[in-house]
């Protein structure tokens, strides 16, 4: 409720001139011989009439303030709501609001199109590094073969371990090139989102293809397990956050594994997979209690890579996910640049879905993506 004071206060100037008029008029009746009744009279008469105009201003004082209010939480459509304009200075403020608007459109409308001219170009540029970086892998791969075919070399002869270290570097490049894109494309105003029922084994598989190199380079265990469980989600975004965890679960350990394991957030998620199991999900078998599951409830599902790797600092935790935060493991590694995790978790909030990570330094990190709306085979 606007407080009255308040608008006495805002309207003092013409009450005061009323007061002063009042006891003007009232001395020159007396001074005129009037009898003191008469003019007492004539002076409540004004106070009432001035008591009545100010109390019905008042009212329509709230009413335009209760307006304009709505208008605020509204102003995408201000222009269609203002009120007719009784005065002329709210004609020039509804002037100004109105330019301002136009203003404002004006310049959004010049980001969205500087944003899509942006995010074209990123494309174009992408697709067209991929070309040499494609050509630059096959001949590292011919330097590789010439190697080991002329001079037999051994696996860790130096031309060979060089080549080898090119080619990761050539992958990190193509990593780099598609994380610009994904980047630009997610602050886009619109986005190419997909939502289907998908096959998470595949894309899990396509993102254990792109990093088997370096999980066989550095000697790291992988254990995982299909499951042939599906979710509505996007398929790409969903590849390239998972692409994003695996560099950072590869990059961060030095001994032991990764681990990936899906399940149904009702149900837990097991251990790491025994040699029954590889075998068993080598032929693309599922857990069939977990599939039953699943079926009878609707639950959502849980994706989780954990690994064994350097883990992160309990200070740092908190904010591994803002942009451009690094931390104290991320400063030690001069090629982490602390925006993975910042797409990672801005994609998932998009797609819908959720996202927790859990570390203890120096025994690793656990990161999981818990997707709903998932729909059995």
């Amino acid at each position: 409720m606007i407080d009255f004071r308040i608008y006495l206060r805002e309207n003092s100037g013409w009450l005061t001139v009323n007061l002063f008029l009042a006891l003007v008029m009232t001395a020159t009746m007396l001074l005129n011989g009037i009898p003191a009744h008469e003019i007492g009279y004539g002076m409540l008469l004004c106070v009432f009439v001035t008591v009545a105009a100010a109390v019905l201003g008042f009212g329509r004082h709230c009413e335009s303030l209760r307006q304009l209010e709505e208008m605020r939480k509204n102003i995408a459509v201000v222009q269609n709501e203002m009120k007719v304009p009784e005065y002329l200075y709210e004609t020039y403020y509804q002037d100004c609001i109105n330019v301002l608007v136009k203003e404002k459109d004006r310049i959004q409308n010049e980001l969205i199109s500087r944003q899509q001219d942006l995010t074209a170009y990123y494309s174009m540029w992408v697709h067209q590094i991929k070309t040499p970086i494609a050509a630059l892998r096959l001949l590292i791969d011919e330097e590789i073969s010439t190697f080991l075919e002329l001079e037999e070399a051994l696996q860790d002869d130096m031309c060979v371990i060089k080549c080898r270290q090119m080619q990761n570097e050539l992958f990190r490049i193509e990593q780099y090139a598609d994380m610009a894109l994904q980047y630009t494309r997610l602050g886009a105003e619109t986005n190419d989102f997909v939502f289907e029922n998908v096959m998470l084994d595949e894309v899990i598989k396509l993102s254990i293809h792109k990093y088997a190199r370096q999980f066989i380079q550095k000697q790291l265990r992988l254990s995982y397990t299909p499951q042939q469980l599906m979710a509505v989600t996007d398929k790409k975004w969903l590849g390239f956050v998972l692409d994003q965890l695996l560099s950072n679960a590869v990059k961060y350990t030095r001994q032991g594994g990764v681990t990936i394991r899906v399940c149904c957030a009702g149900q837990p998620c097991g251990g790491a997979v025994s040699e029954p199991d590889e075998k068993k999900a080598g032929h693309g078998h599922c857990d069939e209690a977990a599939q039953a599951f699943c079926d009878a409830y609707d639950e959502s599902v849980r994706i989780i890579i954990e690994d064994t790797g350097i883990g992160i600092r309990a200070e740092d935790l908190p904010r591994v996910c803002e942009k451009g935060y690094t931390g104290y493991n991320g400063h030690a590694d001069k090629y982490s640049t602390g925006i993975g995790l910042y797409l990672c978790q801005s994609i998932l909030e998009k797609l819908g879905h959720s996202f927790h990570i859990t570390s203890a330094q120096g025994k690793g990190t656990k990161a999981e993506i818990v997707i709903g709306g998932m729909r059995d085979v």
